[in-house]
């Protein structure tokens, strides 16, 4: 079962991108393109799971990471 790494305000830190395995550059984008994707803003939070899932608050799925990079 996946677990979150990132539920917080603003941009997800070092240790986000060090627990997907991917560059911080990259996840610093990846998360833009789906809240674009799916009408939200910059400033709508969103929750990234341990496989790459991105949710919003209420657990609806809205992309993943993976698939942005």
């Amino acid at each position: 079962m996946p677990r979150i790494i990132w539920s917080n305000p603003g941009n997800p830190t070092r240790a986000v991108s060090d627990a997907l395995g991917i560059a911080r550059w990259q996840l610093r984008d990846a998360p833009h393109h789906i809240e674009e994707g799916t009408g939200l803003f910059g400033t709508d939070r969103v929750v990234i799971w341990d496989d790459g899932t991105v949710t919003d608050t209420l657990g609806n799925p809205l992309g993943n990471v993976y698939d942005e990079i």
